[in-house]
């Protein structure tokens, strides 16, 4: 077992307000210009981005907005590193900023990794993710389908590659605590490939404008996902890993937040 290297994260300006089309499309064009990306090459034991957990959480958790009226939101952050899913991507500073929309369940999100330093490796990643989830809720339980697509460009070897994702996110609230199980199958870069992820998370308020969380999880993959990242045919049980987070609201429209996490990675161990 490795451990890898944990993350630290300062989510900086995070906004959802009435729909306004105008500064919506704004920021989508300033996402496409802070972060000028394409998803990736396997061979750097790298990952095409986020997996649930792995990344930014894409809204203020005490913020609720009425179904009928969209929404949007914006957050940026800066990591020492970046990995999904368990495997390493870039091991030098990052700028992750993400941009959403949502109505009634339903969320479009754009998503950028910009790599700040080459890695140890060489690589320079550069990734954008689109994504699309409706989500479904049933007193306690939500079920939300998606499908991503994610771009991946190394500026160093100018490598490229791209892929297509179904996604599905179970979460289920048992008092204070989330239970969440996140599961995807890849349809184009090694189609066929599986990766689920399953554990528990908690977060709440300690003061006015001051929240904390953490939570714990485990992944495991089929032999085709495990190939395609690792090299290895086996289907296995890839991963634990723990995170906390701090956040601080000084509006009910900003937010800044710190997050660090840390990651055991097994390699080959058949299930």
């Amino acid at each position: 077992m490795a451990m890898q290297p944990g993350s630290l994260f300062l989510a900086t300006t995070a906004i959802e307000s009435s729909w306004n089309p105008a500064v919506a499309a704004l920021w989508f064009v300033l996402l496409a210009w802070c972060a000028p990306a394409a998803a990736q090459d396997t061979l750097v034991t790298s990952a095409p981005r986020r997996a649930g957990p792995d990344t930014l959480r894409s809204k203020p958790p005490d913020q609720k907005t009425p179904d009928t009226a969209p929404s949007y939101g914006l957050e940026t952050a800066f990591r020492s590193g970046h990995a999904d899913r368990g495997f390493l991507i870039s091991d030098r500073p990052v700028f992750q900023p993400v941009v959403w929309v949502s109505r009634r369940g339903t969320e479009f999100s754009l998503w950028g990794n910009l790599a700040l330093a080459d890695a140890t490796d060489g690589s320079r990643p550069e990734i954008v993710e689109a994504e699309l989830t409706h989500k479904y809720e049933w007193k306690s339980l939500s079920i939300a389908p998606a499908t991503r697509m994610y771009l991946y460009h190394d500026r160093v070897s100018r490598s490229n590659s791209r892929s297509l994702e179904a996604w599905l996110y179970l979460t289920y609230d048992v008092g204070p605590i989330t239970l969440f199980s996140n599961h995807s199958v890849d349809f184009l870069d090694y189609r066929g490939g599986y990766f689920g992820e399953a554990g528990v998370e908690s977060e709440g308020m300690v003061s006015p404008g001051v929240e904390i969380g953490a939570s714990f999880g485990a992944g495991w993959a089929n032999s085709t996902f495990n190939d395609y990242w690792a090299g290895v045919a086996k289907s296995a049980f890839d991963r634990v890993s723990a995170e906390g987070w701090l956040t601080v609201h000084p509006t009910p429209r900003f937010y800044i937040g710190t997050c660090a996490r840390g990651t055991c990675s097994a390699r080959g161990i058949s299930c």
